[in-house]
């Protein structure tokens, strides 16, 4: 170094080495810091959508059955109060049908996501249940005649005025039960006479056609293979007698026959044809489902609907956070009381009996004074069972059918009230099971109704006090993100 120069070139070159480390240094804590705000500002996000579903799952809410008054909710929770692992399938419901219309309960969800964007969707198990084919017809006819009135002309034929051909026949006359070929002895001349008091019933083998003319005026029934007829001769009128007879000319003893004959009586008939009814229900499961239950987004603290603008929302914002979280829903369905007012497929009772129901216990069903019919759709265990209620005109009597299958076996079970209100035994629609291997998984939905007016159901035996809930899987899936 010369005498007066400040720096050598070593000092030089190691005074710009000294200030390149300090400028990485500086840039590398710049890159650090960065890193780190990315990170933190990463975490509080991922952070919305964990502590938001967090909240939404294991709390029920503030307060605790916000469900029953939304408009107290200040803290929305899903959370079962009294299934501590399940969520509550009536807060679910609830806030479906209050996000659009409840302050309180879009201000409690805006809250949670700390007033970033967001889209919720949730997948329930849905069921599917469907009717195809006829019930099941009942024919309940009485006809009757008076004193002078010339009687009925009753005919029962095969095809063409034929003899037709039974599986099965019992006569019950004169304090005597004759089955079968017990009958034959009563055969005198081709033919049995039937008396006041004789009570005739068999199965058919084939299609019959009934036709009985009063005062001039014909009834006519075609009924099909397989129904069970009963005819009973009643006494109208002291002294006056029926030749109404088994005739089996152009037959055989016992099962080929025909019943015909004229007679101041009243003859009662009742036929039940098998009909073709298919019923089916199919479960689809949250995993199997593409589309949502029910779903909506809330943007910039404005509850929407549409998908185009959501999607939009998206797209708009730099990051976008996902989480879902599957859980079970304590599943209860259960009024004593329902107003049917629509034409509309909807579960009206789920959930699981823990005992069979009382034999005293009845379904009371109302329907208004015109002709129309219900058709209700019952899930008892893993039997499907269809329920036909019906009014034929505004002054006829309501008459119901119940029907379904058991193995091979067709099952039919009919009832009759009075102009206005029909009961059904709960023991009928909900049979019997042993509870001893577990409570037994029930449903009863609506399925059509063709009536104008409201339907009432009523429940006369209590069996809400036998019903506890299902639990089905529930999937939840949450979007957070921020576009502003």
């Amino acid at each position: 170094m010369k005498r007066g120069q400040i720096l050598s070139l070593d000092a030089l070159l190691s005074l710009v080495i000294v200030i390149m480390v300090i400028g990485v240094v500086i840039n590398a804590n710049d890159m650090i810091k960065a890193e780190i705000t990315n990170l933190v500002e990463w975490y509080d996000r991922a952070n919305i959508a964990n502590n938001m579903l967090d909240i939404l799952t294991k709390s029920p809410g503030y307060p605790k059955d916000w469900e029953e008054s939304v408009t107290t909710v200040k803290v929305v929770g899903l959370r079962s109060t009294e299934y501590s692992h399940a969520l509550d399938y009536d807060k679910l419901m609830k806030l479906n049908s209050s996000i659009n219309n409840v302050v309180n309960i879009k201000n409690s969800l805006v809250n949670l996501s700390e007033w970033k964007d967001f889209q919720l969707e949730f997948y329930l198990t849905t069921k599917n249940v469907s009717v195809s084919g006829s019930f099941p017809e009942i024919i309940n006819v009485v006809l009757e005649s008076s004193s002078g009135s010339g009687g009925v002309n009753l005919k029962i034929e095969g095809e063409n005025g034929r003899a037709f051909n039974v599986r099965w026949v019992i006569l019950n006359k004169e304090g005597g039960v004759y089955e079968n070929e017990d009958i034959c002895t009563l055969v005198q001349g081709a033919k049995v006479d039937l008396a006041v008091g004789d009570i005739l019933s068999f199965e058919t083998n084939e299609t019959i056609y009934v036709s009985a003319i009063r005062q001039g005026v014909q009834a006519s029934y075609n009924l099909p293979p397989g129904t069970i007829v009963t005819i009973e001769i009643l006494n109208v009128n002291i002294g006056q007698g029926s030749n109404i007879e088994m005739n089996y000319g152009g037959g055989s003893c016992p099962y080929e026959f025909k019943v015909v004959g004229q007679g101041n009586v009243r003859v009662k008939f009742q036929a039940e044809s098998s009909g073709d009814l298919s019923i089916s229900s199919k479960f689809i499961y949250p995993t199997n489902s593409s589309e949502p239950t029910f779903s909506f987004a809330i943007i910039n603290g404005t509850v929407i609907n549409d998908t185009d603008t959501i999607i939009e929302s998206k797209k708009a914002s730099p990051w976008i956070e996902y989480q879902e979280r599957s859980f079970v829903v304590a599943k209860l369905i259960y009024n004593k009381t329902l107003e049917i007012m629509q034409n509309q497929k909807k579960e009206l009772i789920v959930g699981k009996l823990k005992q069979s129901v009382p034999s005293y216990a009845y379904l009371e069903i109302e329907v208004p004074q015109e002709a129309g019919n219900v058709t209700f759709v019952v899930l008892d265990g893993e039997i499907p069972k269809g329920l036909l209620i019906k009014k034929d005109s505004s002054n006829s009597n309501v008459t119901a059918v119940l029907a379904w299958k058991e193995g091979t076996q067709n099952i039919v079970k009919s009832y009759e009230g009075n102009t206005t209100t029909i009961m059904i035994p709960w023991e009928d629609i909900f049979g019997e099971f042993n509870p001893e291997n577990g409570a037994k998984p029930v449903e009863f939905w609506l399925y059509e109704n063709n009536f104008s007016g409201n339907v009432i159901l009523r429940d006369l035996g209590n069996i809400g006090l036998l019903l506890e809930p299902k639990f089905e899987p529930v999937l939840i899936k949450l979007w957070v993100w921020d576009d502003r």
